[in-house]
């Protein structure tokens, strides 16, 4: 094995990181993406004079963020107790990521039901 193959080995991210920063992620993006396609999805929805599609982008977005609190929670749950000075970093760092992922899911999961509010009340043309 060649030196640069043995160092992309090393550094290779493990599968629970990459879903640990999923999880902190998927609350932002989500948001995100509901904004964009909302705003996307506005002119279309006011020339065909169906809202449906105005509706769905939030309830996609938001199974996208309950699955993100939904990993963040087990990987807290599975995570052991302890801080940096009784424990080691890497259980506190996974601990401390997945606490604040639950609750950025939690308060952008709230933001996403907000935005839904004037789809519900609006009109798509007014």
């Amino acid at each position: 094995m060649t030196d640069r193959t043995r160092e992309i080995e090393q550094n290779r991210p493990e599968r629970r990181d990459v879903l640990l920063w999923f999880a902190v992620l998927a609350g932002p993006l989500s948001w995100a993406l509901t904004e964009q396609l909302s705003y996307m999805l506005t002119p279309t929805a006011c020339w065909s004079g169906r809202q449906v599609f105005l509706h769905l982008v939030p309830l996609c977005t938001l199974l996208i963020v309950l699955a993100g609190g939904l990993v963040a929670r087990s990987r807290w749950k599975q995570a052991p107790e302890g801080s940096t000075e009784k424990g080691d970093p890497q259980g506190s760092r996974i601990r401390f990521m997945a606490l604040i992922a639950i609750w950025l899911c939690a308060t952008f999961g709230l933001v996403i039901l907000a935005t839904e509010i004037p789809n519900l009340v609006l009109k798509a043309c007014d």
